[in-house]
C-alpha cells in the first residue's frame, strides 16, 4: 500500500469521523471536503528535505491546498522539529506554513487524546514522517472560524500555543527573518534531502 492510500484511510477513519470530544466536530474538520474536491497531494520521496523545500517553492502555482511530503527516511524528532521551524521561518513570509507530523510525536504526552483513541491501525508496517504545506492564511482564518465553535476548548494550553497562536504570530509579523544562520541548517539536512 502507498503512503497515499493510508493517509486517506486515516483521514476517513480518524480525521474525517465527528468527533465526541471535540463537540461533535471531526478532528480535520475540513479534512473531507478538501480530498473530495482534490485539493490534496501527497508526494512520497526519499528526500524529505529537497522535496519540502520543492514543493514549498511551487506550492502558488498550482490548485491544491494541501500538499503532503511523507517519508520512510527521516531524522530524529528534535532534527525534524528544528527543521519545520527553519521551514516556517524560511517561508512564513510567501504565505506558508509547515506542519510536521513524527512517528516518535506523543499525542499521549501532550493529552490530545481524540488523536490516538480509535480503532483504526496502519496497512504499513514502517513508519513514516509527514509535512504538511498549507497557506499560512487560508490555515489561520480556518483556525478562527474553529475558535468560534469552541473547537480548541480541548487543547491543553501548550499545544494549543504551539499550533495555533505560534503561527498566528508568525502570520501578523509576516516576513520575520530567521532566527538561525540558513547556510548552516541547510547543510545539516543534506542527509536527508
Amino acid at each position: 500500500m502507498s503512503i497515499e492510500k493510508d493517509l486517506r484511510s486515516w483521514s476517513l477513519n480518524v480525521l474525517e469521523v465527528p468527533n465526541e470530544t471535540l463537540g461533535g466536530l471531526p478532528a480535520c474538520p475540513f479534512a473531507k471536503q478538501a480530498w473530495k474536491q482534490r485539493k490534496v497531494n501527497v508526494v512520497e520521496t526519499t528526500g524529505l528535505v529537497y522535496t519540502t523545500e520543492k514543493e514549498a517553492k511551487v506550492f502558488h502555482n498550482h490548485r491544491y491546498e494541501l500538499v503532503v511530503v511523507a517519508s520512510y527516511d527521516y531524522p530524529d524528532i528534535e532534527m525534524f522539529n528544528f527543521y519545520v521551524d527553519y521551514l516556517n521561518d524560511k517561508y512564513s513570509e510567501k504565505d506558508l506554513h509547515i506542519m510536521g507530523f513524527h512517528p516518535d510525536y506523543g499525542a499521549e504526552d501532550a493529552e490530545l487524546d481524540f488523536l490516538y483513541e480509535h480503532d483504526w491501525e496502519s496497512s504499513i508496517d514502517k513508519e513514516y514522517a509527514m509535512l504538511f504545506i498549507q497557506s499560512l492564511s487560508q490555515v489561520d482564518d480556518a483556525s478562527l472560524q474553529l475558535e468560534k465553535l469552541g473547537y480548541y476548548k480541548v487543547y491543553p494550553e501548550e499545544e494549543y500555543k504551539s499550533l495555533v497562536l505560534d503561527r498566528r504570530a508568525r502570520r501578523q509579523s509576516n516576513g520575520n527573518e530567521t532566527q538561525s544562520n540558513e547556510e548552516e541548517d541547510t547543510n545539516a539536512w543534506r542527509r536527508y534531502g
